[in-house]
């Protein structure tokens, strides 16, 4: 999971799954493109965690190129903008709780919104949407965004936190 230029670096890693003696018995070939990550018995496990890490690469990218379209569409040049953008995506991690705390959240639909609800975040994304609108930005993105925090609402449950989101985009 990392740019070509990565591979078999310590930087790198690969998911398998399948039989883990398959895995065990050539994990010091596997390991030469990258940390193999073992992911259990069930064969189609790696390319679900392969398309789950590219879904939030893709979406990342689309996000910066939005951001960056709505900066050059205000009069604001790209340059000025994209180091503080790259270090502020860097951050999120810091923002957000660590992935023990996120995934008992999703696990147990507790998500209290003491810092975030999902009100004052969706309020964000209607803002996202009507600028985007006014400067003629692709509506495409922030609709999708904004449509999350529209349906969490609408359930009545805007005082939860962001991470109520999970609970309307998991499979039903």
């Amino acid at each position: 999971m990392v740019p070509a230029p990565m591979v078999g670096t310590p930087d790198a890693f690969v998911f398998y799954s399948g039989p883990a003696a398959a895995v065990e018995r050539y994990e010091p070939v596997l390991a030469l493109l990258g940390r193999p990550r073992y992911l259990g018995a069930d064969p189609g496990l790696a390319q679900l965690f392969y398309q789950a890490f590219l879904d939030v690469f893709l979406t990342t990218l689309s996000s910066l190129l939005h951001a960056t379209a709505l900066i050059a569409a205000g009069g604001a040049r790209p340059a000025d903008f994209l180091g503080d953008a790259r270090a502020f995506i860097a951050g999120i991690p810091e923002m957000i709780e660590d992935e023990t705390e996120l995934a008992r959240r999703f696990e147990t639909g507790d998500h209290p919104g003491a810092l975030s609800t999902a009100t004052m975040m969706g309020a964000t994304a209607d803002h996202i949407v009507r600028t985007s609108e006014a400067l003629g930005v692709d509506l495409e993105l922030p609709k999708a965004v904004k449509a999350h925090y529209d349906q969490i609402r609408a359930a009545g449950r805007g005082a939860e936190g962001w991470t109520a989101l999970y609970d309307v985009i998991k499979a039903r």
